[in-house]
């Protein structure tokens, strides 16, 4: 019985998050992988999508699949904590990064824009996390507390990997392009 409420709890979510146009994520991501191009050939770089997105899968594959390990509930707690601050912290930023968007340098603009898209997808990707992390609190362990690992964890190294690219495209928006 507690299978089939699951099940419908998630069709419902998953109905709520890609069926309603108010809250659909999916263009945010799409440009979020646009901003994976490289500059030079303007075609997806394998390479970024590696990094940023099959190599977190698959670490994370290893590291709960193949070592067995589930984030436990004292982990659960603090990673809430770590996306809660995560997610605060890059929603103001946003906002302080668009103050420099009024610029006439077509690079510059460019490269602002494609920080921003990053800093909202690891904002979104940081709610998710936290909501995950919540939820792992009170799931002791099993193949859905592995799940629900295994998700945190490809989370957490997207959101690093993110938060690399926005560090490295900040110092160049405020440093770098004159």
């Amino acid at each position: 019985m507690n299978k089939l409420v699951f099940l419908i709890i998630v069709v419902l979510f998953l109905l709520m998050m890609f069926f309603n146009k108010k809250v659909c994520l999916i263009q945010l991501f799409i440009r979020q992988i646009k901003v994976l191009k490289n500059d030079h050939t303007k075609k997806i770089s394998i390479w970024d999508l590696m990094c940023f997105i099959v190599f977190p899968i698959a670490i994370s594959a290893l590291i709960v699949f193949g070592l067995h390990y589930q984030i436990d509930k004292d982990l659960a707690n603090t990673l809430t904590t770590v996306f809660s601050l995560v997610f605060t912290i890059l929603f103001g930023f946003a906002a302080v990064i668009m103050e420099r968007s009024a610029s006439e340098n077509t690079k510059r603009k460019q490269v602002i824009s494609e920080t921003f898209i990053s800093i909202v997808t690891s904002t979104v990707l940081s709610l998710f996390a936290a909501v995950i992390s919540i939820i792992l609190t009170k799931i002791n362990n099993g193949l859905m507390a592995s799940i629900l690992s295994f998700a945190v964890l490809i989370l957490s190294l997207t959101i690093f990997m993110l938060l690399l690219m926005i560090t490295k495209r900040t110092f160049v928006i405020y440093c770098d392009i004159e």
